[in-house]
């Protein structure tokens, strides 16, 4: 990035000032979850790390100076989401220091390597700053190609177990990168022999399973340390390149999870020839089972040149909803989960007011629904504040205010669908009684 320039990565591991800082930055995030005075090693409170830092710091400082400082092995245990196992690793504490205090810096020199169309672990940036510039560039196609141009082409793809099979091997494709981001900055032009021992030890750090074997992995990255993000940003960043030279396309990747758009098929015909040349290398493989290819238009058609890519006027990515028209959204599954969130309050106050008269009840359910869309309040609805950051399509927005004026009015009238709406008129929820509007919610955010 034009306006960053690359740190002596060598130079700053040396520096105590340096992991105060990653020391606090720890500190903050563990009271943030109220384990301020949770255990950080051998009976030691994260407070108390917090206190003594600067003696900390200065300890760990020296050790990685003079090259003594040697990794711990990190504990293996197996973490289960929705029905799925990953395996998890656990440093000690010191080695959660020393590797966040590098992925910092190696964050930052690698800003100035360049990452290109990469949105994921970077500072402000985030799932939707993706979403927006993908929204800029459909409006700037539609602008070009007018209301009844052709459709813009995408294409959306992910890696089958990118963390999990990553290769991390002496002989990875992920060494050379890693050494070149690391070596910016240095005044030698090379990374410095406490950096890459560093970088090593904690790629590749020894892990302890729960009956107490020990090993190092050739492929994985060590999940659940600190170093994860930056590698997973770095590893295939030869094809993010590839990509980016095809004229006028636009791409986006988000960790394993990366989407191509193009008005142009060839353009989108040349993207696979490319990805397909360069992931074996990178030791990466598409996980074709998921692969998406749409047609993104206003009539929503199928491309009749190549019918795979299936006709939509919208497209959904990580969390996300981009129109045909270059207006954003929080995806459909997550305005579901937040209108649900609001429908399951109200109906749990419903029948604490059912001996009141209906006006009363829809004056009670809609004092507790603006608290729910107060972001000042802390008793907003979880979601609210990303709904009204990601989403510019007011369509969208209009829509969320029907379905919760709707339950208000089922809450208060006991009628189902919109049959309350006889009794009760949108016009007097909002007009008489106040409702908070999310259309004018976010017309003022």
């Amino acid at each position: 990035m034009a306006d960053l320039a690359p740190v002596d990565i060598e130079q700053k591991i040396a520096n105590p000032d340096t992991y105060e800082d990653t020391i606090l930055k720890i500190f903050a995030k563990k009271r943030l979850r109220g384990m301020a005075y949770g255990e950080a090693a051998n009976g030691v409170t994260y407070f108390s790390t917090a206190s003594g830092r600067q003696d900390l710091a200065r300890a760990i400082a020296k050790t990685v100076a003079g090259g003594e400082y040697k990794t711990q092995t990190v504990g293996l245990w197996i973490l289960e989401t929705k029905g799925k196992r990953r395996a998890a690793h656990s440093p000690e504490y010191v080695d959660h220091v020393v590797g966040s205090a590098l992925a910092g810096l190696l964050t930052h020199n690698a800003q100035c390597y360049g990452m290109p169309g990469v949105y994921s672990y970077l500072p402000h940036t985030t799932n939707v700053s993706a979403a927006r510039g993908l929204a800029k560039y459909v409006r700037a196609h539609r602008q070009s190609a007018g209301p009844r141009g052709g459709p813009l082409y995408v294409l959306q793809s992910d890696f089958e177990h990118y963390g999990d099979n990553l290769p991390v091997g002496p002989d990875a494709a992920l060494w050379p990168i890693l050494r070149a981001v690391a070596a910016l900055g240095s005044p030698s032009g090379t990374a410095g022999p406490n950096t890459l021992s560093l970088l090593t030890a904690l790629t590749r750090p020894v892990v302890r399973d729960s009956e107490g074997s020990e090993f190092n992995r050739l492929r994985g990255l060590p999940m659940g340390t600190p170093l994860v993000p930056i590698l997973s940003n770095l590893a295939v960043v030869p094809m993010d390149r590839a990509i980016l030279d095809i004229d006028g396309i636009f791409y986006a990747r988000y960790n394993d999870d990366f989407l191509i758009a193009h008005p142009e098929l060839e353009a989108l015909h040349e993207a696979d020839k490319r990805i397909d040349s360069l992931t074996a290398g990178l030791g990466v493989k598409r996980k074709m089972t998921k692969e998406r290819r749409t047609a993104l238009s206003g009539n929503g058609q199928t491309s009749q040149q190549d019918p795979a890519y299936r006709g939509a006027n919208r497209i959904d990515y990580i969390g996300l909803s981009v129109t045909h028209a270059g207006t954003t959204a929080v995806a459909p599954h997550r305005l579901r989960r937040f209108v649900a969130r609001i429908a399951t309050r109200i109906d749990g106050m419903a029948p604490a007011l059912h001996p009141l008269p209906v006006r009363t009840r829809a004056r009670h359910l809609v004092d507790a629904t603006n608290v729910m869309l107060d972001l000042t309040n802390q008793f907003a609805a979880p979601g609210l504040s990303s709904l009204l950051d990601s989403t510019t399509d007011r369509g969208i927005l209009k829509d969320v205010d029907f379905r919760i004026a709707r339950k208000i009015v089922q809450a208060a009238t006991g009628k189902p669908g919109v049959l309350g709406f006889r009794t009760l008129a949108p016009s007097l929820l909002y007009r008489d009684l106040n409702l908070t509007s999310i259309v004018q919610l976010r017309n003022l955010h």
